[in-house]
C-alpha cells in the first residue's frame, strides 16, 4: 500500500514513477537509462534464487542513468564485499522529475 501511495502523491508533484525488471550482469551491475534529471526514491528488490548470493545493492545516478551494483560475501569466512556474479533478477523502481 506504501508504494501506490507514493505513486499518487508522485503524480501530484509532477514527478514520474519508472518500473524495471532485469537480471544482473556477470560483473554485478543493472544500467538503467530514465528520463529524469533528478530523483526522489530508489527502491531495490532482489528476487533470491535457491542459492542466493547477492545480499546488498547500491546504486549511482549521473547523467539520467541509474546504475545497481549487486554485492556480496567475499565467501564464508571473510565477509568483504565484492561485485556479485549470481545475476540475480532485480525490479528497479525509480520516482523522479524529467529534463527541462
Amino acid at each position: 500500500m506504501a508504494l501506490f501511495g507514493a505513486v499518487g502523491e508522485a503524480a501530484r508533484q509532477g514527478k514520474e514513477v519508472l518500473c524495471k525488471t532485469a537480471a544482473l550482469a556477470a560483473n554485478g551491475t543493472l544500467v538503467v537509462a530514465t528520463p529524469f534529471a533528478t530523483i526522489d526514491s530508489v527502491n531495490i528488490n532482489v528476487k533470491k534464487a535457491t542459492a542466493p548470493t547477492t545480499s546488498v545493492c547500491t546504486w549511482n545516478f549521473t547523467g539520467g542513468v541509474l546504475t545497481v551494483y549487486g554485492w556480496k560475501a567475499t565467501n564464508s569466512s571473510t565477509t568483504t564485499l565484492i561485485a556479485s556474479d549470481a545475476q540475480e533478477t532485480v525490479s528497479v523502481t525509480v520516482i523522479g522529475r524529467r529534463r527541462q
